[in-house]
């Protein structure tokens, strides 16, 4: 990759924490600024619930990304997943509107798949929208191979692509 240009500064990298490490006075309004970017972000069938009884599941981990530099909103992106049997379901990625293009999700990603590799997951699976090309360039940068389409998966006429990233060689 190429360095800035001169006088261009990066934006600065957020920091992650699963919901998890927060302190217990700070989950109900980080699950609030989720709740309003899950909205923002996906069609009304697809929003997850996300409230105090996921927090308390103990396979589901919700990875978040905070700008503590921001003075609105303070998530700019999160991950839910799920592990099962020493793999890991990622079951969504979202990056703030206004923080997409800026190497957010390719942060969010790298770190997802480095506490999967501390926890010993054999893997990682998902489902993408095969339309969406974006998050399809993002899961193929960090090595996941598209093992299946399968049509309709999402609605009729959206297509899943199922991709994968094995963690053990």
């Amino acid at each position: 990759m190429g360095h800035p240009a001169a006088g261009v500064s990066s934006p600065p990298r957020p920091i992650f924490k699963t919901i998890q490490q927060l302190p217990r006075s700070d989950v109900s309004s980080t699950l609030e600024e989720l709740r309003t970017l899950e909205r923002k972000s996906f069609a009304a069938n697809e929003v997850f619930h996300l409230d105090d009884k996921v927090v308390k599941q103990r396979n589901l981990e919700i990875l978040v990304g905070f700008n503590h530099l921001s003075t609105g909103s303070r998530v700019v992106a999160y991950a839910v997943s799920v592990t099962s049997n020493r793999r890991l379901l990622l079951h969504k990625v979202c990056v703030s509107p206004e923080c997409r293009r800026r190497r957010i999700g390719y942060l969010l990603m790298e770190t997802l798949i480095g506490n999967a590799k501390r926890r010993f997951c054999r893997g990682i699976d998902l489902w993408a929208d095969e339309a969406n090309h974006a998050a399809k360039g993002l899961y193929l940068q960090h090595g996941f191979n598209v093992q299946e389409t399968v049509q309709d998966y999402y609605s009729p006429g959206r297509n899943g692509v199922k991709m994968t990233l094995d963690l053990i060689e």
